[in-house]
């Protein structure tokens, strides 16, 4: 019972009883007290003890009232927070809350250091943290982009890494402020931005953002940029910048894909640095002379190899001086 309807029906109670006995019995009746004579009637003596117990019993109730208030409170406060653990897992942002309850902290102790991926999103929930979350996962999952601003993911959160993917599809200029950013993102992430921002930016400003190269992107700038003034020294630069350490497959690779980026004197000019600065591009700049005919200087060059090195150029020198002539391709090795 609700304490404000104990107190009404409590005093209606006194009421009724005391106004009966007051009918029946018209007279009064003295009390010492400590020595202290009080006289009052008969009725109000029979609804002192009742009084007095109904305010024992109005304490006793309004204390466990209190004390089943501030479980329910702690509860609700348990609650709230493990709403909020949950919707951090499923954004798979963990953190660490702290709860009231041994219950609550059995549950949270797991939440608070989980990622919760959902098999579907066939969800109901009628919590709106818990919707929006789901919401926010499934949105991105499928490929669209989602304003979660409101939530503090971190960079390397997969699902921020996710939505900005798919921001980036949506928006490619976007991929300049990511790039701008790569110190906060995964080295893949900005390898993918600085793929996309290749699609509209010139080469000068693709520069900028050379140590973030890797080879696949070097070859794919080549491919993306071929209608454009790309020089040696570009590739040089981002060689340098990106630290690549290239493997000899890897050079005559790059021999292979410069053939219609780069003017004839540009592609002699880029092996011809290449070759003083590693060793493992001489293949590739011996194939470079030899695509572009100039024989003289690839046997020079190959006069100065050791015996057992670069024996492919070597035969199909040989073979050209007896008059067979077989494409170039078939003696290199990728």
């Amino acid at each position: 019972m609700r304490l404000n309807k104990y107190i009404f029906f409590s005093i209606l109670l006194m009421l009724i009883i005391g106004g009966f006995v007051y009918s029946q019995i018209d007279a009064k009746y003295t009390f010492n007290l400590f020595g202290i004579p009080i006289t009052l009637p008969v009725a109000v003596w029979i609804v002192v003890p009742m009084f007095i117990m109904f305010l024992a019993s109005f304490f006793h109730m309004a204390y466990y009232s209190f004390i089943n208030f501030m479980v329910l409170k702690r509860y609700k406060k348990d609650y709230d927070i493990l709403v909020k653990s949950f919707a951090n897992a499923l954004l798979r942002e963990p953190k660490i809350n702290k709860y009231k309850s041994t219950e609550a902290k059995n549950l949270g102790n797991i939440t608070d250091h989980s990622h919760i991926i959902p098999q579907d999103f066939r969800i109901e929930t009628k919590d709106e943290r818990l919707k929006r979350a789901l919401d926010y996962v499934k949105d991105i999952t499928n490929g669209i982009y989602v304003d979660i601003s409101n939530y503090t993911l971190s960079p390397s959160n997969p699902l921020t890494v996710q939505n900005i993917k798919n921001r980036l599809k949506e928006e490619p200029t976007y991929s300049g402020v990511v790039l701008k950013n790569c110190d906060e993102y995964p080295k893949e992430l900005c390898k993918e931005a600085l793929q996309v921002y290749m699609g509209f930016s010139e080469v000068s400003k693709i520069k900028e953002y050379a140590k973030i190269f890797d080879f696949s992107l070097l070859l794919y700038m080549l491919e993306a940029k071929k209608d454009e003034a790309i020089s040696h020294t570009d590739i040089i630069y981002i060689l340098q910048q990106a630290s690549m350490q290239l493997t000899i497959k890897e050079y005559l690779v790059l021999a292979q894909k410069t053939k219609d980026v780069l003017a004839p004197d540009e592609r002699l000019k880029l092996f011809e640095i290449l070759k003083n600065e590693d060793e493992k591009s001489e293949a590739a700049y011996v194939y470079t002379l030899l695509d572009l005919e100039m024989i003289d200087k690839a046997l020079e060059f190959l006069d100065t190899v050791p015996e057992g090195e670069l024996e492919n150029f070597k035969a199909y020198l040989e073979l050209k001086e007896c008059g067979k002539n077989y494409p170039l391709e078939l003696f290199i090795c990728i």
